[in-house]
């Protein structure tokens, strides 16, 4: 075998062992029923990092809702290392490191873990957050 052959199967084998692992750590993929819950989401596989990209974006306006909801100084103490993003490696871990993501859960699950709808409302429209 030359070397340029080994550097083939090599990369071969490196990219189905990277298939694999992302299809065993993709648990957390979107059912018909599920809500965006936020607040519940963790690391890895449920971090909304997970979702497929243009459904896990975090924007201004989510953070705002959640900012009204809680109050400034809880807001800062529970979220405080929020960002906004558009997805991927932006997802990072949840709720115990501060930073508001969601995850797609069933409303019951969302509730029971204490979880928070963000909805928009009113004329204009405008997003509001509350508790599952």
């Amino acid at each position: 075998m030359t070397a340029r052959e080994k550097r083939l199967l090599v990369a071969a084998v490196a990219g189905i062992g990277m298939g694999l692992l992302a299809s065993a750590t993709g648990g957390a993929e979107e059912k018909k029923d599920d809500v965006r819950c936020w607040g519940i989401n963790g690391c890895g596989a449920h971090a909304n990092s997970s979702v497929k990209a243009a459904k896990c974006s975090v924007k201004a306006d989510d953070l705002k809702a959640f900012e009204t909801l809680l109050g400034e100084k809880e807001y800062r103490e529970r979220f405080g290392k929020s960002e906004v993003h558009s997805c991927g490696s932006h997802a990072e871990c949840g709720a115990s490191a501060k930073i508001l993501n969601w995850m797609p859960a069933s409303l019951t699950e969302c509730k029971g873990k204490g979880g928070y709808l963000v909805e928009e409302v009113g004329a204009p429209r405008k997003k509001v957050a509350r508790k599952a």
